[in-house]
C-alpha cells in the first residue's frame, strides 16, 4: 500500500537563503536511513513529503520509527493518507481513521486539527475542523469533542494539490542535519562520555570521523572491539564512519619513563592533540570533539583544559562540559551506548594513572617535561603507523 510521510522541521525554517542546502541534506540522510524501503521524495514547502510503498502496517510504522530516531533536522514525522482537496473525500478519510482507532483503543474524546498553509479552500481552519468534527460525531455519536488533551486527534494538512490526513505524530530528534556543519574528529574512547559527545555533535550537524588511541598489549582486542561497537551506534545517524586507530603505547611508555608522574595525564592529552592535529590537517576536519567535562576528573580542571587546548589547531567542541554524570548516562541509555560503554575493558586513558595527578598544571612546566624527549618524532611514528577502518 502507498503511505505518505509528512516530515516537519523547526530550526531549518530560520535558514532563509541557505534553507535548500539543509533541506537537501535532510532528504539525503532520510534516503540513507530508508535505503531498504521503496521511498521517493515528493515536494518541499515548509515540510517534507516522502511517499513509500509498504507491505503492511509493521513496515509503515518501521519507516516512521527510523525517521524519528535516526535523522537529525526534522521535528516530527506522521504517516498519513492522501485525500485530495474535495471536502467529501477528506471527511470520509477522517471517519475511516477515527473508526480504526476507536476499534483498537479506548477512545472517549477527540478533536480535528486542520492546517491550510496555502489558504486555497473557502473555509478557514477552524470552520473546516468544526465541519469535519461534526461528521465524525455523526458517525460515532458516543464520542465527545475535547479541544485540549483529547484521547484522539486527527490531523488534516490541506496543501496546494492534495490534502493529507493522519492521526499519529512521532516526535523526532530535531537539531541540524548531519553534514551541514562539516567534518569533525571525535576522540572516541570506550567510556560513557565520548560517544554521547559524538551524538550531540552530530545533532548540531557534525559529520564524525573517530580517532581511537589503543595501547597494546596493555589494552586488549576486546577493548578495541568495544570502541568499534560504539562507533557503529553513531553510524546510525550518518552514512558511514571512518575510524583512525592510533597506537599510543610508545607515547605512554616514553612519558612514564622520562617525565614527572604528576603531569602524566595532561602530557598524554597534549600528545593526543598533537597527533589529532596531524590527522585533522590531512583529512580536512573543521573541529575536534571530546567527551571532556568540567571537574569530573583531574585532567578536566580549567587549568588543565587550557593546557590541552593550547596544543589544538582547531576548535575543540566539548558538548558535555556542563553536564552532570546522570544527564550523560540518561542520553547514553537512550542512544544505546551505555551497556557497551560499561563493559569491563580498560582504555588507554585509565592506564598508568599516577596516584597524585596535578590538577593545576602550568604550561611552562609541561613544556619543560616535554623537552626531555623528542615528542614530535613520537607523533610522526604514531600517525604513520595508524590503521584506518571504514564502517
Amino acid at each position: 500500500m502507498k503511505v505518505i510521510y509528512l516530515l516537519k522541521y523547526g530550526e531549518l525554517m530560520l535558514k532563509h537563503k541557505n534553507k535548500r542546502f539543509f533541506e537537501d541534506l535532510v532528504i539525503k540522510n532520510c534516503n540513507s536511513v530508508l535505503r531498504e524501503h521503496k521511498v521517493k521524495k515528493l515536494k518541499l514547502f515548509g515540510r517534507f513529503l516522502l511517499e513509500a510503498e509498504v507491505e503492511d502496517d509493521v513496515e509503515k510504522d518501521a519507516i516512521a520509527h527510523k525517521l524519528s530516531t535516526r535523522v537529525f533536522g526534522i521535528s516530527s514525522v506522521s504517516p498519513g493518507t492522501v485525500a485530495g482537496l474535495d471536502y467529501k473525500n477528506i471527511s470520509e478519510e477522517c471517519i475511516r481513521q477515527a473508526g480504526i482507532i476507536t476499534r483498537t483503543e479506548n477512545i472517549k474524546t477527540f478533536k480535528i486539527d486542520v492546517k491550510r498553509p496555502f489558504k486555497n479552500v473557502e473555509m478557514n481552519s477552524l470552520e473546516f475542523a468544526s465541519e469535519l468534527g461534526g461528521d465524525v460525531l455523526d458517525a460515532f455519536p458516543e464520542l465527545k469533542v475535547k479541544l485540549v488533551g483529547p484521547d484522539m486527534t486527527i490531523y488534516v494538512e490541506i496543501l496546494q494539490e492534495f490534502s493529507i490526513v493522519y492521526s499519529k505524530k512521532y516526535n523526532c530528534l530535531r537539531g541540524l542535519p548531519v553534514g551541514s556543519s562539516g567534518k569533525a574528529g571525535l576522540l572516541l574512547s570506550g567510556g560513557i562520555d565520548s560517544p554521547v559527545a559524538g551524538y550531540l555533535a552530530q545533532k548540531r550537524g557534525c559529520y564524525l570521523n573517530c580517532i581511537y588511541f589503543h595501547s597494546p598489549p596493555h589494552t586488549s582486542q576486546k577493548a578495541k572491539d568495544k570502541v568499534f561497537e560504539l562507533a557503529r551506534k553513531l553510524l546510525n545517524y550518518q552514512t558511514h564512519i571512518r575510524i583512525f586507530t592510533v597506537d599510543f603505547t610508545e607515547t605512554q611508555l616514553m612519558f612514564k619513563k622520562h617525565t614527572d608522574p604528576q603531569y602524566f595525564v595532561v602530557l598524554g592529552r597534549r600528545m593526543m592533540m598533537r597527533i589529532v592535529n596531524e590527522i585533522a590537517r590531512k583529512y580536512e576536519f573543521k573541529a575536534l570533539v571530546t567527551g571532556e567535562n568540567l571537574g569530573q576528573v583531574s585532567s578536566q580542571t580549567l587549568e588543565n583544559l587550557h593546557a590541552i587546548n593550547s596544543i589544538a589547531e582547531l576548535p575543540v567542541i566539548r558538548p558535555l562540559i556542563c553536564f552532570d554524570k546522570e544527564e550523560t548516562i540518561e542520553i547514553a541509555r537512550r542512544i544505546g551506548t551505555f551497556d557497551i560503554s560499561t563493559l569491563p575493558y580498560d582504555d588507554c586513558c585509565t592506564l598508568f594513572l599516577p596516584p597524585n595527578p596535578n590538577t593545576r598544571s602550568k604550561i611552562i612546566n609541561l613544556e619543560k617535561e616535554e623537552a626531555k624527549l623528542d615528542y614530535m618524532q613520537i607523533v610522526h611514528r604514531a600517525v604513520e603507523s595508524m590503521q584506518i577502518t571504514d564502517l
